[in-house]
């Protein structure tokens, strides 16, 4: 790994490559791109970009589609994040051969540092505000470069309000929600290929967040993974269970310890698991969050009798 120096403030510093750079390293002020700004709305939590050209701005409104506002809300609690181009290539060397993506996360209270391929970042989930500075490579989108700073930067402000971005697929059906989890390669794009009897919100990636009066919903959000089916689905639903899936022969609804059953769940706490030593408080309040929430194992092939399975167990 390489340093590199920077001036900041009359000083220099260093840092390595692969590691979020510091706070200081946003000191120098750097043009805005543009005087565009998007929202990006998942129900009551939101994020908005400023500072960016035309050419950004169109994409990301294209890209989250119904979820974008391009006219952004007066909302006091929106995270407002400004976006500059920075003149470098990459923050993380771009491998030779095969792709893989880091996303490298620094955590101190509420502040989150960011670094990918070509993106430098940060955000404050009190202060509600946050930078983000992007490089000239091609190797990564700049799409890509964004959505995973927006997808982090979601789970954080989700995880703050005792909800959480959660690495599993979503499914709605009969106005009743379902979270279906497990490691890459557990089935969750399967399951949602083969369901015929409800709607999926994503085979990937699933927002929950606190209903008013107790409880959790599952929110309509943009990250469906790579279902692609129907339309986008708005809105917000009761979460009745969460699933650690399995793939089997049979469909059947298994019960789990609840200490193994949440301990499952929080492996798939996406950017925000690995910060629990440092705020302890986070996994607290979602260990709270999910208290009402049955978290079984389901066992399931590949078709959708699972849903039988899932009625058979009254949930």
């Amino acid at each position: 790994m390489m340093d590199e120096r920077r001036t900041a403030k009359g000083g220099t510093y260093s840092f390595r490559r692969g590691e979020p750079v510091e706070f200081a390293y946003f000191d120098p002020p750097r043009p805005a791109a543009g005087t565009r700004s998007v929202g990006i709305a998942l129900d009551t939590l939101r994020l908005r970009m400023d500072g960016l050209d035309d050419t950004l701005a169109d994409a990301l409104v294209e890209r989250y589609g119904p979820y974008a506002e391009t006219s952004p809300v007066a909302d006091p609690s929106a995270l407002v994040v400004r976006f500059a181009r920075e003149a470098r290539d990459y923050f993380i060397e771009p491998p030779k051969s095969a792709e893989f993506n880091p996303v490298w996360l620094a955590v101190e209270g509420a502040r989150v540092r960011f670094l990918g391929y070509r993106l430098a970042g940060w955000f404050d989930t009190e202060a509600r505000r946050g930078e983000i500075l992007l490089g000239r490579g091609t190797f990564e989108p700049e799409l890509r470069a964004l959505e995973n700073f927006i997808r982090c930067a979601v789970a954080w402000c989700a995880a703050e309000r005792g909800g959480a971005l959660v690495h599993a697929a979503g499914v709605v059906r009969n106005g009743k929600a379902y979270l279906f989890y497990g490691e890459s390669g557990a089935g969750k794009s399967t399951l949602s290929a083969v369901n015929t009897r409800g709607r999926v919100v994503s085979d990937d990636l699933s927002l929950v967040l606190p209903r008013p009066g107790g409880g959790l919903d599952l929110v309509g959000s943009p990250f469906r993974g790579t279902y692609e089916e129907g339309e986008p689905v708005l809105g917000r639903f009761p979460l009745a269970a969460g699933f650690r899936i399995v793939k089997d022969v049979k469909p059947e609804v298994r019960a789990a310890p609840r200490a193994v059953a949440f301990g499952q769940l929080v492996g798939n706490l996406t950017f925000v698991a690995e910060a629990f030593r440092e705020r302890p408080d986070l996994f607290a309040s979602i260990e709270a969050a999910f208290a009402g929430v049955p978290l079984l194992h389901l066992h399931f092939k590949k078709d959708d009798s699972y849903w039988d399975a899932i009625d058979a167990a009254g949930l």
